[in-house]
């Protein structure tokens, strides 16, 4: 018998279609990896989380070159080919996939945490009203906003501030 060791490959995918791709390609019983990570995004003026791929319109598929039908994998939607090195389909090392495969999992385990900011940091309002005045962090209110502990006029007072209006002060030193 050959070689009866699974090989990953490289796929091109359509645009914005590698989660198609993932799903009907999991439908058809292959091992496939989409490695995404967390970011932070300003959307309308408003921090949200948002999954963004690490390599864009690539997905790595683990097969059998002795068995796999390599038709049926570049028919699948979503997928438009193999990536190829002239006519030679390219292969993947599995130590980078399994690499891959390990951070994305302690990424995912991580807290999805929009700031990060602990408790007792100094930090300047960046908007709003009392934009440049100094401030100590003191929890996060909700995903959006934080409350901070402000001294105004010789009186310290709580108030809530939407996390996008706040930097850290060491960052802003800078």
């Amino acid at each position: 018998m050959a070689d009866d060791k699974k090989d990953w490959y490289l796929l091109y995918c359509k645009g914005k279609e590698e989660p198609r791709a993932l799903t009907n390609l999991k439908n058809q019983g292959i091992d496939s990896f989409y490695p995404t990570m967390t970011v932070e995004k300003r959307l309308r003026n408003k921090l949200i989380l948002k999954d963004i791929a690490i390599f864009p319109n690539y997905l790595f598929v683990e097969i059998d070159k002795n068995t796999a039908n390599f038709n049926s994998i570049r028919s699948t939607r979503g997928v438009i080919d193999f990536v190829k090195f002239g006519a030679n389909y390219t292969k993947v090392p599995a130590a980078l996939v399994a690499e891959l495969r390990a951070t994305q999992r302690c990424r995912d385990k991580s807290e999805n945490a929009v700031t990060v900011f602990s408790a007792g940091e100094k930090v300047i309002i960046q908007d709003g009203a009392f934009k440049g005045i100094e401030a100590i962090y003191q929890c996060k209110d909700g995903l959006e906003r934080s409350v901070l502990l402000i001294n105004l006029i010789n009186n310290t007072t709580t108030m809530s501030v939407a996390n996008g209006e706040i930097k850290s002060k060491s960052e802003s030193e800078y």
